[in-house]
């Protein structure tokens, strides 16, 4: 099994390098050819085609260890989103991140919300599933935006550390958080355990607390005492790596996607400039190069696109135009009423609009928990890809020649309205007598 497993490892890595660099020749983000690589490998192609190369280059006994190397990839990855997450900026636009993340969810969801009781009225929901139960999952699968494919895009377009990219990350954060809660909503809804979406906020507020209340206050005091820069790097590098794998399993045990602990600790680490930079350094080549691709390539291994025909493919754009303008115009009217000049509220819209694999990851909790069936699966999971794949080009449209930048004002306040101009009067003109 160990040599399977490496073989697996060696098809899917090359699958995503390939990918990547098909799609960064294209002017696409590289994560999109990395996830339509591991959807490529699965039942929507290698699968359809030779169903005997698919089982001989990934069977199913290795998925369960490609499952945990996919895991610890996004650990580090999400580790080092949080650190570059830059909360000064956060701080200085607090509400215009409230103001975007309330309307990129607002109406996204009751736009899913319609969808759902259309889809109730003709028959499209499964039988037996309670239709406030459907209602809620559909209306959280429009309303998510893919936290860790966002921040990969941003990544590769080298929007990391700008205003624009720490405003966006921080709404798809505070999206993703409200997603999952509904998401538990939605499950317990159907198993009649409505406790447990409860139990999923107090979770969520007990590690957060821990982790910015009292893990960030000790390492920044060590760090102002100099603790940090005679501590042996090795040595600090292994303590941060256990305490994002504690961090990840503390969200996943209640019940939030493991991703959000490790990017927790990493807001918490304080912004000491050796000590960023040398995680930085020895956790990007290992985590961009190993241990992220199988993450996005084993992800696409579940996903079907098969079974699309001619009313799924009707639903499919219905579905997609729903998802893209509900996300562009729910978060460019804040983002233009806080002062964002019109490319960059829209530019903010469409990278929100990323869906990607965090979508893929709540359907796959709506289908086992028998919430969607696998046609409304697909058309999902098309959405997803679609909506991820559009994300470079309508940013480019967007951007046409010119980056957007987020100038915003110095507060998040409105901007005074302006006196109206003096008018002056005319000059009289004299005529010599």
């Amino acid at each position: 099994m160990t040599a399977q497993v490496l073989l697996c490892l060696a098809v899917v890595i090359a699958a995503a390098q390939l990918g990547g660099a098909l799609f960064r020749r294209l002017g696409q983000p590289p994560v999109v050819g990395e996830v339509l690589a591991g959807i490529a490998l699965g039942p929507s192609l290698l699968g359809a085609v030779a169903p005997g190369a698919s089982a001989a280059l990934l069977p199913a006994a290795a998925q369960p260890f490609l499952d945990l190397v996919a895991q610890l990839g996004l650990v580090v990855f999400m580790l080092l989103v949080g650190l570059e997450v830059d909360l000064r900026v956060l701080r200085q636009r607090s509400r215009l991140v409230a103001a975007v993340a309330g309307g990129s969810l607002a109406l996204p969801a009751a736009l899913g919300a319609g969808l759902a009781l259309l889809l109730l009225a003709t028959g499209g929901a499964p039988d037996g599933v309670p239709p406030a139960a459907f209602a809620v999952f559909v209306a959280t699968a429009l309303a998510v935006t893919a936290f860790p494919v966002l921040a990969r895009i941003l990544r590769d377009r080298g929007l990391a550390g700008t205003e624009l990219g720490a405003v966006a990350l921080a709404t798809a954060a505070v999206t993703d958080v409200v997603a999952w809660t509904a998401l538990a909503v939605a499950v317990s809804l159907v198993a009649a355990a409505a406790a447990s979406a409860g139990s999923v906020v107090a979770g969520l507020v007990g590690i957060t607390a821990a982790v910015l209340g009292v893990v960030r206050p000790l390492v920044a005091l060590a760090a102002r005492r100099g603790v940090l820069d005679r501590v042996d790097p090795r040595a600090l590098l292994g303590l941060v790596l256990a305490a994002a794998l504690l961090a990840a399993w503390a969200t996943s045990q209640v019940g939030l996607h493991s991703a959000f602990g490790p990017f927790l600790l990493g807001l918490a680490l304080p912004r000491h400039a050796a000590t960023v930079a040398s995680l930085q350094t020895r956790l990007s080549d290992v985590s961009t190069s190993l241990l992220l691709p199988p993450f996005f390539v084993v992800t696409g291994l579940g996903v079907d696109l098969g079974d699309l025909r001619g009313p799924e493919l009707a639903l499919l754009a219905l579905v997609v135009v729903l998802a893209i303008t509900g996300k562009v115009v729910g978060a460019a009217v804040p983002a233009r009423l806080a002062g964002a000049p019109r490319r960059d509220a829209v530019a903010l819209g469409v990278l929100l609009s990323t869906r990607g694999l965090t979508e893929l990851v709540v359907l796959d909790v709506g289908r086992t928990a028998g919430l969607i069936d696998a046609r409304l699966h697909g058309v999902l999971v098309a959405t997803a890809v679609i909506t991820t794949v559009a994300t470079g080009p309508l940013l480019a449209l967007v951007e046409r020649g010119r980056p957007a930048v987020l100038v915003l004002p110095p507060t998040d306040l409105l901007p005074p309205t302006p006196p109206p101009p003096r008018t002056q009067a005319p000059p009289v003109e004299r005529t010599p007598a």
